[in-house]
This record gives structure tokens, C-alpha cells and sequence, in this order.
């Protein structure tokens, strides 16, 4: 049975986590078949089923002793995710930032006093590959999951880990997990406090008082962003001038007049508001911020890190002003925040993701929660980990609320102009 322990399996090298990759149960697909993983190697064969000890199953509210009568896991953190397929970017960027929390642990003197690879699930982006993981991570032995931001990781396996008390962090993912069992966490930046505290700061600092709203139509998370956007603006009084909407080509029920930017613009003109909180994607936003400029209007955008793009990073001056809500500030002075980019880009070439930075911090949180457990049963990590306040990471100050969702600030950011280059500039850290 292959071994995540360093103890048992040497690493690369000290402080550094080997990746391993999890062999599936009997009958599933080969691991990453015919790719090259820089780092990985493939693991031992999984001992036979009759060699397995059974997974403690029932998560209800138990008494000590019963909580005393469960099996202890191994210590050991694994990953979950599609590392090949459509959806690859984002199980890398879950294991990049989940390997380099690995190895500052590990060169830290490891977790219980002990280093331990980094087990690597590929999903390639499936249903069934992602309970076959599940099955995979609980034949290691594994305590606990940081889940890459995809739908097959997020929800496939839920009855599964519960019933077998297999704890999972979900490093990014935008739908709520936390009613969803006890053993499902999630580590994102709950949108609706951080449109309070962006509103907060444009009260502040901009005195806007009137506001248009334009969503995607063909994006549902665009949608509950703009109702979470003007519910907190009508909380405070503020004026909706406009509520207006990106319907997308795909919307051939409406007529191209109606559907265009354009008309959505001449709207706009008539009755300017201060500014437009606008919760589509980047390139769309930059066509609103063209289309607007073409028609002579100077009305500054408001909205979610979505807007963080190449596209909108090209319009230069004509996005000054916009300001954005972030999980994340790469470009931080934070000294935390600013080790870690540097570690991540010596390691890994290019600067972190929002994503890399939350499977980062989950990993952490999830070590700290290991190390300060009673036991390694999966009760009393559950309970740690619900335990943890105020965890210090680089993607704000975390902790976990009753349902098992992340209580964090935002990065509040403005588009300005930074010596001779245009950009994202950050305006308000998180505390």
C-alpha cells in the first residue's frame, strides 16, 4: 500500500512534498494517463480490499465515548481535482498552492511532528472520477480533502464523505456547501459581506448615490450577485436609477435591438448615474466601458473580481476609476501576502491565482486544525477545524462560521494608473 509518510516513502528532498498520486480502487480509469506531471510519481499498488480497514461511517452527534470508539486516520492532507481536460486549471491551481503550504509545513517539522507527501487525485473533470477519488483518498487513509473549484468536486461525493467521515475544504468554489453536511467546508469569500464592505467604502470615499445595475443574463452567478448588489444599496437608502441587463447572443428570444449593449447604453445617457455595478465578466465589462466611451459617457464600474482581466486590463484610461472586491491582491505590500507570491513564483513561474492562493490557505488551516486535535478521529478534526478563528492567511483573515462557510474581509481594488502601466491597484486590505 503505498505511503504518504516521508517516513515510510522518502521526499525529493527536505522541506519539499513529493506529490503522489492516488491509484484508483479496482475498475476506474488509469491516474493522468499518458501526461507528464513534473514532480509526480506514480504510487505502489493499493493493498487488497481484504487488507483495507473499513471507513468509520455515522456523523451524527455522538457522546465522547462513542467519538472515542472511531478509528483514528493518518495525517494526511490530499487533493481533489481535474488535473487534465477542459477544467485542468483549476485542479493545478489546487495543488500548486496546496504543495507549497506542504512544504513550508514540512520544513517547519511537518504536522504531529511528521512530513508527509502530497496525495494527488485527478477527477479529469468526471462525476464517477470524483467518487472514485473519494474511494481512492479513503483507501490512503486520508483525513482530510482540499476540493478544487469545480461542480464534479463540490457536489458529486457529498453523501460519500459524510457517510464515511472524510473531511472536505472547498478552496474556491462560488455555490454553498455548508448545509450540505457536516464533513463539507468551504473557503471563499462570501460574496454579500464583501459587497457590504465595498459599498461601505464607496460611501466613504466616492459619495456615490445613485447607482445602475447590469447583470449577464446568461450567467446565473451575474444574476444573484446583481439581487445581493441591490439589496445592500436599497438597505442603505442608495438610488437604483437603472437595472439592465447583458443578454448574450444565445438569447435569440430577444430581439437584437433589445439585447445589445447599445440600447443598454442610451438608457444610461438619459438619466447618468454615479455608477454602474456591473457582475458580468471581464470582457464583457470591457465592451460596456468601449460602448460607454463611444458615446461620450464617463461613468466609473462597479463590481466583483470577475472584471480582473487581459481584456479590461487593455482599455487603459478608459477603466480608471473602476473599483472591485477580490479573495485575493497578488500585488498585496502585505509582508504574508508578498512571501507567498514570491515562494509561488520561484517555485511555479508565474504569479498565484485566486484559487492557488485559497487551496494555499485551506491546506494551513486544515494542518493547524490537524495539530490542534484531540486525536486524529474524524470527529475531533471536524471539530478543530470548526474550531479555527482568525487563521492568518494570504487570502484575508479567516474563520469558520456555524455552517461551515469562511468569515473573511474583502481586498478592495481600483483601476488606476501605476507609474506607466494601467491596472488593478489595492485601496483596502482585509484586517
Amino acid at each position: 500500500m503505498m505511503a504518504g509518510c516521508s517516513g515510510n516513502t522518502p521526499s525529493q528532498e527536505k522541506g519539499t512534498a513529493e506529490r503522489k498520486v492516488a491509484a484508483p480502487p479496482p475498475a476506474a480509469a488509469p491516474v493522468a494517463e499518458n501526461r507528464d506531471w513534473s514532480g509526480v510519481v506514480q504510487p505502489n499498488a493499493l493493498a487488497d480490499a481484504a487488507e483495507r480497514v473499513p471507513a468509520e461511517t455515522g456523523y451524527g452527534v455522538k457522546s465522547d465515548a462513542e467519538i472515542m470508539k472511531e478509528r483514528p486516520r493518518a495525517a494526511r492532507i490530499a487533493v481533489l481535482g481535474p488535473m487534465s481536460g477542459e477544467l485542468e486549471s483549476y485542479g493545478q491551481d489546487a495543488v500548486n498552492g496546496a504543495e507549497l503550504a506542504a512544504d513550508e509545513i514540512n520544513a517547519a517539522g511537518g504536522i504531529r511532528g511528521q512530513e508527509f507527501d502530497l496525495l494527488v487525485y485527478d477527477t479529469k473533470g468526471s462525476v464517477l472520477g470524483a467518487q472514485k477519488g473519494v474511494e481512492a483518498l479513503l483507501a490512503q487513509d486520508s483525513v482530510a480533502i482540499v476540493g478544487a473549484a469545480t461542480g464534479e468536486v463540490s457536489f458529486s461525493a457529498n453523501k460519500m464523505l459524510n457517510e464515511n467521515q472524510l473531511i472536505m475544504v472547498s478552496a474556491g468554489s462560488r455555490r454553498r456547501l455548508g448545509d450540505t453536511g457536516p464533513y463539507n467546508f468551504r473557503n471563499t469569500l462570501n460574496d454579500a459581506a464583501a459587497i457590504r464592505a465595498l459599498i461601505e467604502y464607496l460611501d466613504k470615499t466616492k459619495g456615490y448615490k445613485k447607482y445602475a445595475l447590469m447583470s449577464s443574463v446568461v450567467n446565473d452567478y451575474s444574476i444573484q450577485l446583481n439581487a445581493s448588489f441591490k439589496a445592500e444599496l436599497l438597505a442603505r437608502g442608495r438610488t437604483v436609477s437603472h437595472e439592465l441587463y447583458v443578454w448574450g447572443e444565445a438569447m435569440t428570444n430577444i430581439n437584437p435591438e433589445e439585447r445589445g449593449i447599445a440600447t443598454q447604453i442610451e438608457q444610461l445617457a438619459a438619466n447618468p448615474p454615479d455608477a454602474v455595478i456591473f457582475t458580468g465578466d471581464g470582457a464583457e465589462a470591457a465592451e460596456l466601458v468601449t460602448a460607454m466611451a463611444g458615446h461620450g459617457l464617463n461613468i466609473p464600474l462597479v463590481g466583483p473580481e470577475d472584471l480582473m482581466s487581459a481584456e479590461f486590463d487593455a482599455l487603459k484610461e478608459k477603466a480608471v476609476g473602476t473599483v472591485v472586491y477580490s479573495g485575493f491582491n497578488p500585488g498585496s505590500a502585505n509582508p504574508r501576502v508578498a512571501a507567498f507570491v514570491a515562494n509561488y513564483k520561484k517555485r511555479f513561474g508565474a504569479a498565484p491565482t485566486r484559487l492557488a492562493a485559497l487551496s494555499y490557505d485551506t491546506y494551513g488551516m486544515l494542518a493547524q486544525a490537524i495539530a490542534k486535535s484531540a486525536s486524529l478521529r474524524p470527529s475531533h478534526v471536524r471539530a478543530a477545524l470548526e474550531a479555527v478563528r482568525l487563521f492568518p492567511g494570504v487570502t484575508g483573515t479567516t474563520s469558520f462560521g456555524p455552517t461551515r462557510e469562511a468569515e473573511k474581509e474583502p481586498y478592495l481594488l481600483e483601476f488606476r494608473k501605476n507609474g506607466s502601466r494601467y491596472g488593478f491597484v489595492g485601496v483596502k486590505e482585509p484586517s
